[in-house]
């Protein structure tokens, strides 16, 4: 797990290091935006994989420097699993905050890298029981905003997720952790 935090602060730090030349001369100070994801998620050394193709996201930035950006994102996923004991709904809620890098070279397309770290909140529901947990979790990924018009623009992105439990914890022993493919909309404001 350091290993992959170390990564991707590393990441983050050298796309922030390699300055444009052509930067945007006006990016938006505040961007919001939101859309749909697919989430595949596994257990450590499970070799089964779960895909969650029903979720959405909803995040915010705001720009601190030209390149550098606060961001907040929350997410969620849906399924249900059909077990002997019944069929069993799975929601996971993500909530994360961190910073975002992102480059202008291109003025139709901005590229970037974020690593977000926050909690995670996984509920498994079989008929009228059910049982929650908030876990530790970390995301490090990346896409582009691909201009519209105006300020208005198309995301596509990836991300790696990790959600780390707790000791105790009611439903996870160990580790998730999968990779996610998102699409959306992107509406800037303010410079």
């Amino acid at each position: 797990m350091k290993r992959l935090v170390v990564i991707g602060v590393m990441c983050v730090m050298v796309m922030g290091i390699a300055r444009t030349a052509a930067a945007q001369d006006d990016p938006a100070k505040v961007e919001i935006g939101g859309g749909w994801q697919y989430q595949s998620l596994r257990i450590n050394d499970d070799e089964s994989w779960e895909h969650f193709k029903y979720g959405w996201w909803a995040d915010g930035s705001f720009h601190l420097t030209g390149m550098w950006s606060a961001v907040g994102q929350v997410s969620g996923m849906y399924k249900t699993l059909t077990e002997q004991e019944g069929e069993i709904d799975v929601k996971l809620h993500p909530y994360l905050g961190g910073v975002r890098v992102t480059s202008r070279r291109n003025p139709k397309a901005a590229i970037f890298g974020q690593f977000l770290v926050g909690a995670a909140n996984l509920k498994l529901s079989l008929g009228s029981e059910s049982v929650s947990d908030t876990m530790f979790a970390y995301q490090v990924g990346g896409g582009a905003n691909v201009a519209i018009s105006g300020r208005l623009a198309a995301r596509v992105g990836g991300d790696y997720l990790r959600i780390m439990p707790g000791d105790g914890s009611d439903i996870a022993e160990e580790a998730l952790h999968g990779f996610r493919l998102s699409a959306g909309l992107v509406y800037g404001f303010g410079s």
